[in-house]
Formats: C-alpha cells, sequence, structure tokens
C-alpha cells in the first residue's frame, strides 16, 4: 500500500486560535475551513511512498532536522491565492526567512525529491474552495492585514489522506530542531 506522504512546519495551538479569531469575520463565505491539525506550512509537496519505506522516511527527518535552528515565521497578510484572478484558496502570507528556505532545501537533498521551478513563497492555506464559486463571493477582493508570528521548533512528516470532503491531515512524525 502506498501513502500520500509530505514534509511541513506544523502550526502551534495558539496561531490555531488567532486564525479561527480571524475566521469570524468571513465566516459566510462559501469555503471549507481548515481548522486545528490540517493547518500547517508546506515544505515539499506530497509524494506517494510505499508502506516498507515510512520507517526510512522517518529516519530521513530526524536526519534533516539536525543541525537546523529554530526560526520564525512572520505571517503578514491574508489574501485569496494562489492566482489571484482564478483563485482556489484563502492563504496567509508571510516572509520567507534564509532559515526556511536552507531547510526546505536540506529536506529536498535527503528525501531525494525534485526542486521545484517556481520560487518558495510562504503560505498558510486557511480555506479550499471551488474556483467556479468564486463568482458567487460577497468579497471579490481580499488583502486583510495580520501579525501572526510562529516559532518554528520542529518539521513533521505528514500523511495526506484524501476523500469527496477535502483532504485529512495526519503527523506521522516530527523532529525537532537543534535548540542549541
Amino acid at each position: 500500500m502506498s501513502h500520500r506522504i509530505f514534509l511541513a512546519i506544523p502550526i502551534t495551538p495558539s496561531l490555531q486560535n488567532a486564525i479561527l479569531e480571524w475566521e469570524n469575520g468571513f465566516i459566510k463565505l462559501p469555503v471549507r475551513w481548515l481548522v486545528g491539525k490540517n493547518l500547517h506550512t508546506t515544505l515539499v509537496p506530497p509524494w506517494y511512498e510505499e508502506e516498507s519505506q515510512i520507517p526510512n522516511c522517518k529516519a530521513r527527518l530526524t536526519e534533516a532536522a539536525n543541525g537546523s535552528r529554530p526560526f520564525e515565521l512572520k505571517f503578514t497578510r491574508v489574501t485569496f491565492g494562489p492566482d489571484p484572478r482564478e483563485p482556489r484558496l484563502i492563504w496567509a502570507e508571510g516572509t520567507a526567512p534564509k532559515e526556511i528556505v536552507e531547510l526546505r532545501d536540506k529536506l529536498l537533498r535527503v528525501f531525494s525529491r525534485p526542486a521545484e521551478k517556481r520560487t518558495f513563497k510562504t503560505h498558510l492555506t486557511l480555506a479550499r474552495f471551488r474556483p467556479e464559486t468564486f463568482s458567487s463571493f460577497p468579497v471579490k477582493n481580499l488583502d486583510e492585514k495580520v501579525y501572526w508570528p510562529e516559532k518554528v521548533s520542529s518539521v513533521v512528516l505528514m500523511e495526506s489522506h484524501l476523500s469527496r470532503d477535502g483532504a485529512d491531515y495526519e503527523v506521522i512524525a516530527e523532529a525537532g530542531l537543534d535548540q542549541i
């Protein structure tokens, strides 16, 4: 059996609460809000891995985290994405500190994953929707300033469980960044 896995930064409960508070102002939008454990910042996009390789993936996660230091992300804007002209997400954008780019590059190497062609953009998906429903939205322009700092002290291996109702994510391994 194969598993759809990816590498991400988990979101702390305090940031989850800040997001929930912000979402209260937009609760009437016809979107599927992500909550709790499903909130994350993807570093390496999903791929399929055989069950027998999952323990090896867990070991590689620890190897990749070793030597990487904690850092801070700052989410500063909530907008439609990834293409504001044809959106399918509501997401929070932030700066990409060199530490996140270095961690992502290290994860790509350790997991032998191909580098993405587009520039890395720090983002956090808050909601998903079908692009064809956007025409019915009462809000067509979303550019909300936020200040959501997030201390990053670990990286996770997540499994994506796909269904008709959307994806549900499960952390299957977590590795702390060096606290030195």
